[in-house]
């Protein structure tokens, strides 16, 4: 689970309800995702004060998102939220990256941009490989 964020929910630029949805689509778009993905978009509208249950019912993996101004930061967590999201089932499929380019696009980032979060989050899970031999060895 991603546990970093950069950006206060009650930034003027950022929809939680919008957040709460590109984040079910993903989980949605993938056939394969089940309870760790959706306990993810959970524990992230339950933080926000976001209606989940009504998210989920009206949210499906084809959710269009209009082109939107946000800033970067708020742009670069929603994406980084996503690829983590999509990276939990250790398969970020085809599908779900998909989605996240058409995403990207809306809220004014590139595919570099999107490469790049995939590499940080590459990076942070193996950060966290490396933390936990570190605590293993004796």
């Amino acid at each position: 689970m991603v546990d970093f964020n950069f950006v206060e929910a009650n930034t003027p630029d950022f929809d939680p309800r919008v957040y709460i949805q590109i984040l079910l689509a993903i989980a949605k778009a993938d056939k394969n995702n089940g309870p760790p993905e959706f306990e993810f978009v959970q524990r992230q509208a339950r933080l926000l004060g976001v209606d989940y249950e009504s998210c989920y019912q009206t949210t499906d993996k084809d959710f269009l998102l209009t082109a939107r101004k946000v800033s970067r930061l708020t742009a670069m967590v929603i994406l980084k939220d996503a690829i983590a999201l999509a990276s939990l089932d250790g398969n970020f499929s085809l599908p779900e990256k998909q989605r996240i380019y058409q995403y990207a696009e809306k809220l004014d980032a590139t595919r570099s941009d999107v490469d790049g979060l995939v590499d940080l989050m590459a990076d942070y899970y193996r950060l966290i490989e490396k933390w936990r031999k570190i605590v293993r060895a004796r």
